[in-house]
């Protein structure tokens, strides 16, 4: 069997509050993907989802556990050691217009990380390098001179898709990336995201709480409950055998196009749990079983 592109193992991460308590925004959370592999990461708002991703990228410092890039270990590196392994890596974040600089336009901004890295010269090398990438993502290179705000919210994030390809990345981490764009520009993007995985053999981790999204383009699912993982596998073995309640009731509350198809829904009852706890306190470790093959699903 092939080493994963990514592995993660025992990751960690808690916010310390003024009153002394703690947030566990990330708990013992192993996962590894695949060359050319697409990892959904699902879950509700405030499960640690976004928290994970940026662990992984180092825009967090994890308080523990590791992070192998291409079977190097990237965790605990200073911000010159990292530098190499950046070109690996690149993320897409949820909201294109916060991600580029509106006083700049979006060529440059393109080419802002081939000029850093030292990959491409300034002047016809730097300007062909960069048409090139936006002609790839389905923009015009008469786009490069244009700003943020004459662009769509589809034609923005495709301009971020092509920042991140510049450095032609092995891993790209898309952070809610599509949750911002009508339904019919999410499937646009959607699909060319996939045809670059294709033709680039890119590898995604892909941090969504759309689950169509995830039925769409994912190989793998993890699903994520207050800072764990409580079910990963296949994605048909999780969408059409979800073994852990918190899956059942996630996917139970997902829309479907014919109402009369759904059948009973599940909900949380209680109290809705916290991921804070007091000083000196913090959530029990789960431990995963093997329900099937390369399906794992923790304990309750």
């Amino acid at each position: 069997m092939t080493t994963p592109l990514l592995e993660v193992h025992d990751l960690q991460k808690v916010f310390p509050i003024a009153d002394g308590s703690k947030v566990h925004a990330v708990e013992h959370v192993d996962i590894e993907i695949q060359h050319s592999e697409t990892l959904a990461v699902v879950g509700e708002s405030g499960c640690g989802k976004s928290t994970l991703a940026q662990l992984i990228c180092k825009l967090l410092e994890a308080d523990g556990g590791s992070v192998k890039l291409d079977n190097q270990e990237i965790r605990g590196l200073s911000t010159s050691q990292m530098r190499p392994h950046r070109a690996k890596m690149q993320m897409i974040f949820q909201d294109p217009f916060a991600s580029l600089d509106p006083r700049r336009s979006v060529g440059y901004s393109v080419s802002e990380p081939l000029i850093i890295h030292g990959l491409a010269k300034r002047g016809s090398e730097l300007r062909d390098r960069v048409a090139r990438l936006f002609e790839r993502v389905g923009l015009m290179a008469s786009h490069m001179e244009q700003f943020p705000h004459q662009f769509s919210g589809g034609q923005r994030q495709r301009v971020c898709i092509a920042r991140a390809l510049a450095l032609q990345p092995k891993l790209v981490i898309a952070d809610e990336s599509v949750s911002a764009l009508d339904v019919s520009v999410q499937a646009q993007v959607i699909n060319l995201m996939m045809e670059l995985q294709r033709d680039m053999g890119l590898s995604y981790l892909f941090i969504t709480h759309d689950l169509a999204v995830v039925e769409r383009m994912a190989h793998r699912v993890a699903v994520m409950y207050l800072g764990q993982i409580v079910e990963i596998g296949k994605r048909a073995q999780v969408f059409e055998n979800p073994t852990h309640s918190y899956t059942k009731k996630l996917l139970s509350a997902a829309p479907i196009a014919d109402p009369r198809q759904r059948k009973e829904r599940l909900l949380l009852t209680g109290e809705i749990p916290s991921p804070r706890w007091p000083a000196g306190e913090g959530p029990v470790r789960v431990e995963h079983v093997e329900v099937e093959p390369g399906h794992f699903v923790a304990k309750e």
